[in-house]
Order: C-alpha cells, then structure tokens, then sequence
C-alpha cells in the first residue's frame, strides 16, 4: 500500500517516495500547450504549493517523473528556464518584503552563476529574466506561490498590508512588460485583491479561480477519493466497524463539499489526508490557523450564521486590503470558510459553510471569542446539552448565566437583541444539535427552535420584557402546529434577558399536550 503523501509539497519526494498522487496533469496539458499566463486563487493547504511544483518539473523536462501519468505521452518534453517564488520562503517580518525579495532573487541568482543589475527587486526580477532567457536560448516560466502571504499575515494591520501590496504591485509590474521573454506565469494565493491597486499592472492574466474547466483541479473529487484510496477506506471501515457506505457518507459530511461553480465539490486534500492517516473525525485543516481576524470581525458585525448568502463574482474584483471590513463575506470565501452551494444567476452565487468542520469550528472560535473566566466552554457545552436531553431548562439557564457573565463588560453592547441573540445562537449550534434560528411560520418568525432525542423545544426570547408576554406569542400564533405530527414532546420555552445585569432574569417552559 503506497503511503500519504503527507505533508510533502513537492511533486518528485511524493513520486519518488512511492507516495499517493491523485492525477490532476490532464487540468495542465491545456495550459502548458500555448503561451499563457494564469491566475489561481484557492484556501490555504489544499495543494497549490503541489500544484507549482508539478509545473516546475514538467517545465524543467522532467519525463521521467510522470510514467503512467496522464501528460506523459502528450506534449513535447522542452526544458524552460524556471523561476519559483515561493513567498512561504521570502523573508519580510524581521527587514521590509523589498529586501526579502531582493535576498530570495540573489540566491536564485547565485545558483545559475548569474550576476544581478540593478538596485529593486523590480530591477533584479528584470535582470534575471533576461540573463536566463539568455543563458539557456528559451523563453523564462515564472511560477509564484501564495503571492499574498505578505498581505494576508498582516490583515489586521491594514498599514503595513498596504505597504507590502504597493511592493508587489511595483514587482509584478516588471513582468507585464516583458511577455516576449516569458513562456508561463502561474500566481497563485488565497486572495484576489482589487485591480485596481495590486493587479493593475498584471492584467493580462487569466482567473482560473471560478473556471468550470478548473473547478477539480484541486482538492479529491469523491471518485478520486474512492479510487486512490480505497485501501486507506477499507481500512478504516474495518478499524471503525462500520460499512463502507457509512463511513464514505460520514466522510463527506466532515470534509467535502468545497465548491468554485456551485456544482462540481471536493475534498480540502490536508484535512481528508490527515483522517486517512489517523481514522480520527477532527478539525484537521481549521486547526492550522484560527482565523482570529476574522472572527472578531464576524463579531463585531453580529452576523449570526452563513446560510444562502448572495454573492456575485464583482465583489471579488472590488476586494480592497485597506477595507476589509466592507468584503467580509468575500474574505470568508476566498479564505475557505465559505464556499459556493448555487449558482443563481450568470455572476450570482449562493455561500454556506463547506462541511460539518468548518461550521462547527467556525461557530466554536466566535462564542470562544467572547469568554473569559475560569469556567471552560467545554464544560459549559456539557451541562447545556445534558440540560436539555433532560428537559431540565433551570439547568440551562443556570449555565447561560454563566456563560454571559464570562463575557468582558467592555465588549458588551447594551440594549442590542442581536448581541445576545448572536452569543445564543452559536452557543446552540456548537452543541452540535439541530437548531432553526429565526424559522418562518405562515403567522409569524419563531426565534430559535431545538430538537434533541427527547424534545423539541419552542423559543422565544425577550429582552427587558415578559416570559408570560413570550409564551402567549407562541400560543396565540401556534408555531408548534407544524411539530405536532413528531412524537417527541414539544416544550414552550420563554426566556427574558436583563440588559443592565447581563443574565437571564425568568424563564418559563410549558409542555404542549398531545
């Protein structure tokens, strides 16, 4: 059984290693086969580093590599000279990104015994086109990995994002004038910022980010999945006990369901490869890098869930680095905490979360957000679940109460609905149960309703109000109507909040009799 190739980024250690490689060369052949220049944006760990590095050795006239492979027999073996930027290995935090990438093109430089003219990095990018294409009598293939790494790293400080965008903008810029000595550009990051500031300079590229042709070229289709790693699966539904089917559909419900057309998913490839290796169902690929920008944003704005948001594709082009709070919706797509679920219109999109780890992360960082104190949220998690499988709602309210008391006084907005609605609508979602927020009857909008094994509770919350006042709305508009066909006993609960104490001052439950 060949191994994971896991962690490996480099397309000869996993061939050469005997490692699995999914063949994605038949989404290259046709951009390989003219002269082109190609844009790819796609989230952090799902295979863009593996992606460049296949360019490099099919570039580099490396036949030998891909026996057996779909491009093997189909092109003409050339040998180019390739320049490889990866931004994850150009220093910029301890001096500027200038001179980082000035010491990154010396070293590349050094290595072709090639003298660098000039003072910039624009002047040495210049230069060392133009010596290698002399040099080796063929036009040069730039590839450049995670371009936005310098931006991304300091998205909460928009300052020295700006300064590190209008750097790269100067640097690429050298490329546009030099098309006649390039043969390929291949960029990739996991954003697109506006071209208006980044891209201006660079616009004879083209985005393969939301092609339909380009939809699978990264990450595992389900039919890779199941043909590549068959053995891994079996393995695991033996370990697990549990059919194939099951554990294919548990799979699924974990990590697939990215998608750049609103049709066609995959699998982020660092998350599903992680659970091959240990049969563990984790937050493999969320775990790598908590998004805390984001989520203080998130909770700043109090979104309270990502479910069939509208999105058009012109919002990726006025995405601007020195605004992130106005795209906040187009930050979470490209960054891979939302993805594409339907294509409503020719530019129109709809965005949920992609999978079960990605929601249930996501919503799990923003209440963890908010807490301080000595009690853990997974303490807290416990008691609210055991409360309500045990239809025991002092419990509940008792452990809510603490919940709002961890929260620090200087974040909490007094007399906002939303505020506290958001903090209970997450805290019900991260207990992994189902939860309607906000479910619309013909006679009204219930505001939360929960379904556990042993009940199905009705909520309506109020704010410096009436628990009696909330349990005759429910009453009066029977939302329990459309529930009274399921066995499980249906409980009416009304809850009132303080805003000056920060706590639920009454709650009161009823039990429709059927």
């Amino acid at each position: 059984m060949k191994e994971l190739s896991l962690p490996l980024n480099d397309f000869a250690d996993v061939i050469t290693g005997n490692r699995i490689y999914v063949d994605k060369t038949k989404f290259l052949l046709p951009l390989i086969q003219r002269k082109g220049f190609y844009f790819l944006s796609r989230p952090r760990r799902f295979g863009k580093s593996l992606l460049l590095s296949t360019f490099k050795y099919i570039f580099q006239g490396r036949k030998d590599l891909f026996a057996g492979l779909y491009i093997e027999d189909k092109i003409e073996w050339k040998t180019y000279p390739v320049i490889h930027l990866d931004f994850l290995n150009i220093s910029y935090k301890d001096s500027t990104l200038a001179e980082g990438l000035k010491m990154y093109l010396r070293e590349v430089a050094q290595k072709e015994n090639i003298e660098l003219r000039g003072n910039s990095p624009r002047d040495f990018l210049r230069s060392l086109i133009i010596e290698l294409k002399a040099k080796y009598q063929q036009n040069v293939v730039i590839l450049i990995d995670e371009y936005d790494k310098s931006i991304i790293d300091y998205i909460d400080e928009p300052i020295q994002a700006s300064l590190n965008r209008d750097t790269l903008k100067h640097f690429f810029g050298t490329l546009k004038g030099m098309t006649a000595d390039l043969q390929f550009i291949f960029l990739t990051g996991v954003s697109k910022f506006s071209k208006v500031s980044l891209f201006s300079d660079l616009n004879n590229l083209t985005d393969l980010t939301l092609k339909d042709h380009f939809s699978t070229a990264l990450g595992y289709t389900q039919a890779e999945l199941e043909t590549y790693f068959v053995d891994y699966l079996e393995r695991e539904s033996s370990k697990k006990n549990m059919p194939l089917p099951e554990l294919l559909a548990e799979i699924k419900r974990w990590y697939n369901g990215y998608s750049w057309n609103g049709v066609d998913t995959v699998y982020n490839p660092y998350s599903i490869l992680n659970f091959l290796d240990d049969g563990k169902f984790l937050n493999h690929w969320f775990s790598t890098g908590t998004p805390t920008m984001v989520v203080k944003l998130l909770n700043k704005r109090y979104i309270r869930d990502f479910k069939d948001v509208p999105f058009g594709v012109f919002e990726l082009e006025r995405y601007d680095i020195t605004q992130i709070e106005k795209h906040l919706v187009s930050l979470l797509f490209q960054t891979g905490y939302l993805t594409i679920t339907e294509k409503t219109e020719e530019e129109s999109f709809l965005l949920n979360y992609p999978n079960k780890e990605v929601r249930d992360s996501f919503n799990y960082f923003r209440v963890a957000e908010y807490i301080e104190g000595n009690t853990s949220l997974e303490e807290l998690k416990y008691n609210l679940k055991t409360s309500l499988f045990e239809g025991n709602m002092d419990l509940f309210v008792e452990n809510l109460t603490i919940l709002f008391a961890q929260i620090p006084y200087q974040i909490v907005i007094p007399n906002r609905e939303a505020y506290y609605q958001l903090i209970i609508y997450l805290t019900l979602k991260i207990l992994g149960l189902e939860i309607i927020a906000e479910d619309n009857t013909n006679k009204g909008r219930i505001d939360a309703i929960i379904f556990v094994p042993n009940y199905i509770y009705i909520i309506e919350f109020k704010f410096s109000s009436s628990t009696k006042q909330a349990l005759l709305q429910i009453k009066d508009k029977k939302y329990y109507e459309k529930y009274l066909t399921d066995n499980r006993p249906i409980c009416l609960v009304g809850m009132n909040f303080d805003y000056e104490n920060r706590t639920v001052v009454e709650c009161v439950m009823e039990k429709i009799e059927k």
